[in-house]
Formats: C-alpha cells, sequence, structure tokens
C-alpha cells in the first residue's frame, strides 16, 4: 500500500516520512494509488480525449467503417472513445478495473469490449486482424524491458491487417527537464511527479495530497518508467517488419507504423 501521513494544518511542522518508498510494478502502482485518481488528473475528459482524437487524425488513421481497432493500456478511455467516435469496435485492454469501469460508463451502447489483463496478452483476446493498434499515454514505457517492447512491437505486427496502423506515444525520458512536475491541483487535491534517474529506467515518485475535515493527508508511491527513446522505437518497430511512416518530433513522441511489410509467424 501507498506510504500515507497525515497532518493538521495547525501542526507545527509536517512529519517526514523516513523510510524509503518501495518501487511497485506499474500495475500494482495504479491498482492501490493512482487508479482512484487518475480520470481526475487528466482535466476536463472531453478536452483531454479531443486532443487524443486529434493525435489520431495526425497519424493518418480515418473512418473505422466497423473495422477492429486494439486500444493497449486504455485507462478510462482517452483513445478509446475517440476510436469509438471514428467509427470502430474497440478492443480495450487495461489491469486497472477502476480505470476500465470509468471506460464502460462512457460508452453505454457502444462496440466496446473491454478486457481486464496485461496489454502483453492482447492477441488472446483479438479474434480477427485489427485496423488499428493504439499504445499511447506512456504505456509503452510501462513495461520492464526493451525486450519486453521488441516482444510487444512483433505481436502487433502479427495481428494488423495488411493496411492496418500502429500508433505509439509516449515521453522520451532519455533526458529529464524537470525532475518534479505539478500534474494537476485543486482545492481537495494535489498531485505532484517527482523523477529520479536510474540506469535504463526513470522512477516516477507520485505524491498525492488529500484534503479531509481533519486536514491534509499524503501518499506516495512509486513505479518505474523505461527510458525508451524515438529512435529506439523506431528501430525496433523496422525490426518487427514495420514501416515506421512518420516520427514527428514532439514532447510525447508518436510514431506510426504500417504493416506488416513481410508476413510474421
Amino acid at each position: 500500500m501507498p506510504i500515507k501521513e497525515s497532518w493538521s494544518p495547525l501542526d507545527h511542522a509536517a512529519p517526514v516520512v523516513s523510510s524509503e518508498v518501495h518501487v511497485k510494478s506499474a500495475q500494482a502502482h495504479y491498482r492501490e494509488h493512482l487508479g482512484p485518481v487518475y480520470d481526475w488528473s487528466l482535466g476536463d475528459f472531453e478536452q483531454a480525449s479531443a486532443r487524443a482524437e486529434a493525435q489520431l487524425l495526425a497519424a493518418g488513421l480515418g473512418p473505422g467503417g466497423g473495422a477492429l481497432a486494439v486500444d493497449l493500456g486504455c485507462g478510462s478511455g482517452r483513445q478509446s472513445v475517440p476510436l469509438l467516435r471514428l467509427g470502430y469496435r474497440v478492443l480495450a485492454i487495461d489491469t486497472c478495473s477502476v480505470l476500465l469501469q470509468a471506460l464502460k460508463a462512457r460508452a453505454l451502447g457502444l462496440p466496446l469490449r473491454t478486457v481486464e489483463e496485461d496489454l502483453r496478452g492482447f492477441r488472446r483476446h483479438a479474434a480477427e486482424p485489427a485496423a488499428a493498434i493504439v499504445c499511447m499515454g506512456d504505456v509503452l514505457i510501462h513495461l520492464e524491458s526493451r525486450e519486453h517492447v521488441r516482444t510487444l512491437l512483433g505481436d502487433a505486427a502479427r495481428s494488423l491487417a495488411p493496411d492496418g496502423k500502429l500508433i505509439l506515444g509516449f515521453r522520451d525520458l532519455t533526458s529529464i527537464p524537470s525532475r518534479f512536475v505539478l500534474v494537476r491541483s485543486d482545492d481537495a487535491r494535489i498531485l505532484t511527479c517527482v523523477l529520479d534517474e536510474e540506469g535504463q529506467f526513470v522512477v516516477v515518485n507520485d505524491i498525492l495530497h488529500e484534503r479531509h475535515e481533519t486536514g491534509w493527508t499524503m501518499s506516495v508511491s512509486s513505479y518505474r518508467k523505461l527510458r525508451l527513446s524515438p529512435e529506439e522505437a523506431r528501430a525496433d518497430a523496422v525490426s518487427a517488419g514495420l514501416e515506421v511512416t512518420s516520427s514527428p518530433a514532439a514532447t510525447a513522441s508518436t510514431l506510426t507504423s504500417s504493416g506488416p511489410r513481410r508476413s510474421l509467424r
């Protein structure tokens, strides 16, 4: 569980957390700490999903026409909802039940199927080639190693229709401009992120302050993100048999791959 402390505004000083914070898996971090406030951390959902839709369109994704799209690490639907609006049937994969419930509430009556599972197992649930596979919002760098990235890209290549698209979006953490990031704050909550470099990873420390009747509480939880450059992701996609059609330079790197160039089995 996340480390928690509480204090009253009248206290002379806030308590100091002296023990080290245990670094969790991404799945445990979301289940135990970030998942319940993740939707809130995005801000206005309609604005967030509109930005995601613009990214999908810029990557060359057109109307779905009822074809299958797979959203890997779908969260509460920032990409899934635009995919549904574009006319795709969506298979949405995530390990956080809280976020899947939020997505299902947003997609009532729409052709959505949710699966609570590690994204690496998505092929068990895709019964037909996909017109689009999206893996955005840093989900790719939640994987534990570069080898896991290569495996996922290979599985995506095998699962795409011949003219299908794989769209990847993630932040390049090979360099960190600032260790301290204020994610969002309001009168009841403050979410701050502190980044620590650790070899091929960055340790993400999410610090959540919440106001209650008796004062503020603080909870802290940490997990790792893989340091993956756009050039490395491009090379891995090409090795998987995918043709990378764009790699625009941006804070959140986006790679669009069409493929496969060759049959992978």
